[in-house]
């Protein structure tokens, strides 16, 4: 059912693990982007344990752009770094985007990824790699592979309606959906640390009955300064992992939906 989304506030959820590098460049970008956007936003830089400057550096932007930073003492993993930035984001936006922290998704496709939530097309919109108009720039060949193999798997396994691209961090929530995950997984949204965690939250929206569509853009993985933080082949083993674990998960019978307002209400009440 058609749903619209009234959004006055987007939050923008960055993981940062040891990002000094490109942390800097991609939040001026946010910060010179979001000027021109028909809504407020809000960044969350989630440091998850980093020991380089990445944290200062969210510290120096925030007295300059409306930015919180979390911090993690140890590194705990992205799944753990995405779980507190959605954690923390839904309950200030009524949109949250997930980017990569490491200057390789442009914040200018935010007004785009949110437009289907406003209009009540969409629960969750991915910027995908795998759209016919989609550039990708400097993705190393076995990642590529690997971007190919989860989507071959999953459209033969576990199928999403809509989607291709089951393992991009660059995508928009709508809170409410994010609340009704929430509500409904307990303790833990994701479970899983490593880069699967990204296959993982999609199928947990599944489970919830989100719906997905996807959109095209240009991934700049050419841009980024930092070293990849990704293991291929364990990130390999976790993709089956976690298709092994969500094989037999029925989707949730959907139901009469509270107000954001109200689920947060719930959420802080049961905490």
């Amino acid at each position: 059912m058609k749903t619209p989304t009234q959004v006055n506030e987007v939050a923008i959820v960055l993981p940062a693990y040891n990002e000094e590098k490109d942390l800097p460049v991609l939040l001026e970008n946010i910060r010179t982007t979001m000027v021109d956007m028909p809504f407020n936003y809000n960044v969350v830089v989630v440091d998850d344990g980093s020991k380089d400057r990445t944290a200062e550096i969210a510290r120096e932007f925030a007295q300059k752009m409306p930015l919180k930073l979390v911090q993690h003492e140890v590194n705990k993993g992205l799944g753990e770094g995405i779980q507190t930035g959605l954690r923390a984001g839904w309950l200030v936006g009524d949109v949250v985007v997930v980017m990569d922290s490491d200057n390789t998704h442009n914040p200018i496709y935010i007004q785009e990824m949110v437009k289907p939530i406003r209009d009540g097309d969409a629960d969750v919109v991915i910027a995908s790699r795998f759209q016919a108009t989609s550039i990708v720039h400097g993705v190393p060949f076995f990642r590529q592979v690997l971007s190919w193999g989860c989507f071959v798997m999953m459209k033969t396994l576990l199928p999403y309606r809509n989607v291709r691209d089951y393992s991009t961090g660059f995508r928009a929530y709508r809170s409410l959906t994010l609340g009704r995950l929430i509500k409904n997984s307990g303790e833990k949204i994701i479970e899983e640390s490593s880069f699967a965690c990204m296959l993982e939250l999609l199928l947990r929206l599944r489970w919830v009955g989100a719906r997905a569509i996807e959109i095209p853009y240009t991934l700049r993985y050419d841009l980024k300064v930092g070293v990849s933080k990704m293991r291929i082949f364990r990130t390999i083993r976790r993709y089956f992992n976690v298709i092994g674990k969500y094989w037999a998960k029925d989707v949730l019978p959907q139901s009469d939906e509270p107000s954001l307002s109200e689920l947060r209400a719930q959420l802080r009440a049961r905490a």
